[in-house]
């Protein structure tokens, strides 16, 4: 009998020992896909571009085609599974069998997803604007690439996304708006 208590004991102290560490710790983060990593870089270069091509001069026909780059950039890492996809209300197109699915942070993620979205679409239709014609709007275009330029880093940290080598571009030297000079 002694040898059963001691035994049972014994069979009690190693399931508490194994299962009380394993339920208190975290789960691991998920790991990215390889393929976020070039794709940030990517985005990184392009945001770069853009930099360069609106200020100090805006030059819009070197910017027009990096905005769909840089959309077809967030499509490309939604597609492999390093950010999570809109939700849509009505089936549209079926997602494509090699789409991944986002496993990382939801909850602040997916409003970054939309807001570098909506950045992208909005200095796109204001280059688009000036490329139509219209006289750029210098002021303009940097406050939208400042926007840019935030929720592209917004981005990296709320999705947990590695940052790219030497980091997002940042808009140095700015120019003033014409009514501030």
């Amino acid at each position: 009998m002694k040898k059963t208590i001691t035994a049972l004991s014994l069979v009690a102290a190693l399931f508490t020992a194994s299962t009380v560490p394993a339920a208190s710790v975290t789960p691991a983060a998920p790991e990215l896909p390889a393929a976020c990593t070039t794709l940030v870089t990517d985005l990184a270069e392009k945001l770069k571009k853009a930099v360069a091509g609106l200020v100090p001069v805006p030059d819009v026909g070197a910017v027009t085609p990096l905005i769909g780059d840089m959309l077809g950039i967030v499509t490309a890492m939604q597609s492999a599974g390093c950010l999570p996809t809109p939700p849509v209300s009505a089936p549209s197109v079926p997602a494509p069998v090699t789409a991944m699915a986002y496993e990382g942070p939801a909850d602040q993620c997916l409003s970054a997803v939309l807001n570098l979205i909506s950045s992208i679409a909005g200095l796109g239709g204001a280059v688009l604007g000036a490329a139509a014609g219209a006289q750029p709007d210098v002021a303009k275009l940097t406050e939208l690439l400042k926007g840019l330029l935030k929720n592209a880093n917004d981005l990296l940290t709320k999705c947990g996304l590695p940052a790219p080598p030497g980091g997002m571009p940042a808009l140095a030297g700015a120019p003033l708006p014409a009514e501030h000079s």
